[in-house]
């Protein structure tokens, strides 16, 4: 598929919370998982075996990495993404854990950071966790982040000591997923007349509070519940709609980009007839100029014929370039 600047249209926010990237943490037994699973058509990743209790629960049980990347070619099939069309990461905390064990087994170390700058470990890491979860929302999931919380002291201004609270994830991990996040919240336990009551918390007044959400109306605090939290999007969409005259607002789930998908073989052929061609025009003109094309691409000296379906993506650049800047000319 090629990309067409001129064929854009405006975005439209869509009030389908589905269609959304949430993180949600606090401490444990606060209904994380209840809440996550609300949303429609889930899919529960159970990194830690937190669902007993929920009645009607679809869950996948995940205890490697390993495991994780066979769920992630699942989840590309066809007719997997017409089944569900949330997933939920239930915690993030141990996905991150399992991620770096994978990393470390695969350098063969013990710990991320041994052997140093000779492993690149953390690097790897990093590559290894953005391209699953990004992915994951580049297929058109709707992905719902799950994480317990930590207290930790940090120094105002002034010198004086405050306690913080974020999630326990990782800061590595923290870091990718705090980005994604549409709705980042947490959820506080309140203790009122009426009974202990859960509260998810969407703005944080003094900064105390690790949340967040790109809805700039949102309630800043809500009831713990799916319902809730569908209805306080709808509204803060509905105030925002109020300013450009609705033109930009849709019932319809936004589903995301659909990554792209590369035929290895049939690029490799395409690239050989376009290559072909070119010689029996000018050879002397065109050779430079494939070799040129092929080093920007797969680095200096580097063949298109030493490569491996794993880098369809480099050879669908060097076709495309080849046919956008002399083919069709």
């Amino acid at each position: 598929m090629a990309i067409d600047l001129l064929s854009l249209k405006p975005h439209k926010v869509s009030k389908d919370l589905s269609g959304y990237i949430t993180y949600i943490y606090g401490a444990p037994k606060t209904g994380k998982t209840t809440l996550a699973t609300q949303m429609p058509d889930a899919l529960l990743l159970a990194f830690e075996r937190g669902y007993n209790a929920i009645p009607g629960i679809i869950a996948q049980d995940v205890t490697s990495w390993v495991e994780m990347k066979q769920i992630y070619r699942e989840l590309k099939k066809p007719e997997v993404r017409e089944n569900y069309k949330t997933i939920v990461i239930d915690t993030i905390d141990i996905a991150a854990d399992l991620c770096q064990k994978y990393i470390c087994n695969q350098l063969g170390i013990d710990n991320m950071g041994d052997g140093g700058w000779a492993t690149n470990s953390w690097s790897k890491y990093k590559k290894e966790f953005e391209d699953v979860f990004r992915g994951l929302t580049m297929m058109g999931y709707a992905v719902v982040f799950i994480s317990h919380e930590t207290e930790y002291t940090e120094k105002d201004t002034t010198g004086k000591e405050i306690t913080k609270i974020r999630p326990a994830a990782q800061k590595s991990a923290l870091a990718v997923i705090e980005n994604m996040a549409d709705l980042y919240g947490y959820a506080k336990t309140f203790i009122t007349e009426d009974g202990t009551k859960v509260k998810l918390l969407l703005r944080s007044s003094d900064g105390r509070i690790a949340c967040g959400c790109r809805f700039k109306y949102i309630a800043p605090v809500i009831d713990f519940n799916y319902e809730s939290l569908a209805k306080a999007l709808t509204d803060a969409i509905d105030k925002e709609a109020q300013e450009t005259g609705g033109r930009y607002i849709t019932e319809e789930r936004d589903v995301g980009p659909i990554a792209m998908t590369y035929d290895y073989d049939e690029l490799m052929s395409e690239f050989k007839v376009i290559v072909s061609e070119l010689m029996e025009k000018d050879k002397e003109k065109y050779a430079p100029y494939i070799t040129q094309v092929v080093d920007k691409y797969l680095g200096k000296g580097k063949k298109v014929g030493d490569t491996t379906p794993d880098q369809a993506e480099l050879i669908y650049a060097i076709v495309s370039e080849l046919k956008e800047d002399v083919m069709n000319k």
